[in-house]
C-alpha cells in the first residue's frame, strides 16, 4: 500500500474541537493527521485499514486514534452487499492532545488521561464494557450545547482511561514516522483558520509556506491530496453548516459571513461538499436534533 497522506482537519469555527454526527465518509484516502480521533460506530458495518492492518468495525463499537495515526475507514463487502442503499452511521470526534491547553494536560489530576492519548498512538479498541460504559453520554452529544459537549468529551475520556477492557489495533512494535512537513502544514492550517471569513489567495498562503504559488499548489495537492481552494471551500462550508443549524440565520446572510463572495458559487459548493442545498441540509440538521 502507498504511504498514507498528511490530511488537514477543517476545523470547526468557535470549537476546540471537531464534533461529526453524520453517515461515515468511506471514499476517503489512507491518511493522517496530529488530531486525535474518538469513532463510536452507531448504524451498520465498516471495515478499516488501520497502522499495520485490516480491521472490521461493528455497531456499538469504540475506537480511539492517537495522534498521526495513519487510517481509513472502507465499505464493509457483506454488509454492502447486504443493505446496498445503507449508509453507515456514527459520531468522530477530533481533537489535538492539548486542546484545552498544555497546562490542562499536564495537571496532575489528568495524567490517566495523558497516559491514554500515549496508548492511543497504536489505535485502541474498547470491549463491550467499557464502551457501554461511554455510549449513553456520547448518544445525548448531538442536541447538546458545545459547552455539555465539552464536558461529555472529558467525561467519556477520562472514564476510558480508567478501563482495562480494550486491545490495541497495532503490534507492540508499531512505529509511524510522521515528522514530515508537519510545522509547514500546521503554519498554513492555523492561517486559513484565522482569516477564512476573509479574502484568501494562493499568493498570501504561498508567502506563509515560504513558496512560490505554483511551487506551492503542487506541495500542497501532494501532501493533502486535494487542491488549496477545495481545502478552502471545506472550511467555509463547514463553518456555513454551523450557521444554518442556527434559525435566525438565513442562508445569504451564512454564505456571506462564512466568506463567500457570490451567493450562486456558495450554492454550488455547499451542494458539492455536501451533497445536499443549504435549505435541505438545514431540514436534515433540524431532523437530527429531534430524533
Amino acid at each position: 500500500m502507498a504511504s498514507p497522506s498528511y490530511r488537514l482537519i477543517n476545523p470547526q469555527a468557535n470549537r476546540s474541537f471537531i464534533f461529526k454526527w453524520e453517515p461515515f465518509d468511506l471514499t476517503t484516502r489512507w491518511h493522517y493527521h496530529p488530531e486525535l480521533e474518538l469513532i463510536y460506530f452507531i448504524e451498520g458495518k465498516v471495515s478499516g485499514v488501520m497502522g499495520d492492518g485490516f480491521r472490521e468495525f461493528d455497531e456499538g463499537e469504540v475506537v480511539l486514534l492517537g495522534a498521526n495515526f495513519p487510517h481509513v475507514l472502507q465499505p464493509h463487502s457483506e454488509y454492502t452487499q447486504q443493505y446496498p442503499t445503507a449508509r453507515p452511521f456514527g459520531l468522530i470526534i477530533q481533537f489535538t492532545d492539548c486542546f484545552l491547553g498544555e497546562a490542562f494536560i499536564n495537571s496532575p489530576e489528568l495524567q490517566g488521561m495523558k497516559q491514554l492519548f500515549e496508548r492511543a498512538r497504536r489505535g485502541i479498541r474498547f470491549g463491550k464494557s467499557a464502551s457501554k460504559k461511554v455510549t449513553d453520554v456520547l448518544n445525548e452529544m448531538p442536541g447538546q450545547p458545545d459547552s455539555r459537549k465539552l464536558m461529555g468529551i472529558l467525561h467519556v475520556l477520562l472514564t476510558l482511561s480508567e478501563t482495562v477492557d480494550y486491545d490495541y489495533l497495532t503490534h507492540q512494535g508499531y512505529y509511524f514516522d510522521h515528522g514530515r512537513d508537519e510545522e509547514r502544514m500546521w503554519q498554513i492550517n492555523q492561517y486559513v483558520y484565522r482569516h477564512f471569513t476573509e479574502r484568501i489567495t494562493i499568493a498570501d498562503v504561498a508567502a506563509i509556506a515560504n513558496m512560490s504559488e505554483t511551487a506551492f499548489c503542487r506541495y500542497f495537492k501532494s501532501r493533502t491530496l486535494k487542491h488549496f481552494t477545495r481545502y478552502l471551500n471545506e472550511i467555509r462550508i463547514a463553518y456555513a453548516c454551523k450557521l444554518l443549524q442556527k434559525p435566525n440565520y438565513t442562508v445569504t446572510e451564512a454564505c456571506f459571513e462564512a466568506g463567500f463572495n457570490s451567493l450562486s458559487y456558495f450554492n454550488r459548493q455547499f451542494k458539492e461538499i455536501m451533497q445536499l442545498s443549504p435549505q435541505k441540509y438545514r431540514q436534515w440538521a433540524a431532523a437530527k436534533k429531534l430524533e
